[in-house]
Formats: structure tokens, sequence, C-alpha cells
């Protein structure tokens, strides 16, 4: 059986809940929703199995997420800290706080800094081995 890769948005509502979209061409819709990011990407993988019940011949997916920031800071919340992430990113904790509450929102600038951050922290931790 063919395995597709499907991006999966992850977004934060204007209420605090979060929704997980997958971007694929099938003519069978499912999302996931949820009070946290876990949650939602937990009903999604509920949703989709519900999806290929009914639909058979919908292929096995792999989910590739992405986030908008206020998602990605509370996703990573409980395994870095915004301290963390400040060192991380070069972005202040306190203006981190407000992305992550969504009192403000990043400029453009400020998300690709971000992004660049934590490509290069996963980076140097790809470069670790343990013994």
């Amino acid at each position: 059986m063919i395995m597709e890769n499907i991006t999966v948005i992850i977004e934060r509502n204007n209420d605090g809940s979060y929704t997980a979209v997958p971007q694929h061409r099938h003519k069978i819709g499912f999302i996931g929703m949820g009070k946290t990011v876990e949650e939602a990407m937990e009903d999604l993988e509920n949703s989709y199995a519900e999806a290929k019940e009914m639909l058979s011949a919908l292929p096995k997916m792999e989910f590739a997420y992405k986030f908008d920031t206020a998602s990605f800071l509370q996703y990573i919340n409980g395994k870095l800290n915004l301290a963390d992430l400040q060192t991380i990113t070069g972005v202040n904790r306190h203006q981190l706080s407000h992305y992550a509450t969504g009192k403000s929102r990043p400029s453009a600038k400020t998300v690709q800094r971000i992004q660049e951050g934590i490509i290069r922290f996963s980076e140097e931790l790809q470069r670790v081995c343990l013994i």
C-alpha cells in the first residue's frame, strides 16, 4: 500500500482552541480540533481512522505538521520553556509569551527568526551522540 505524506496546518483559533487541517486532494474531509495542539492532533488521527473506514480506498497517510507561531509555542510548552526559546531564537521571552497567548502576532521577520533558531537548534541536537 502506498503511503502519502500529508501536510497538516495547525492553527490557534480566536477562542483559544486549535484546529489541525490536512492538505490533501481526496474527496473525503477530516480535521482535528481540541483545547490543546495535542488534542487537535489526536482528534485528527481519530477523524482519519473514521474516514478510512468510510472510504477504504483512502491511502495510508503520514502527517507532517506546520504550525502557526501560537500553536507551536503551545505545543512545545513543557518541553522547552520561554527562556530556553529566547536563547534558541533570540526573541525576547515576554514577546514569545504574547505570541503564545494570542495577545499579539509576530511579524513575518520574527517568524523567520524563530524558524531559523529552531532549525539551528535541531541541527545541533542531531550532531549529538550519547555514549
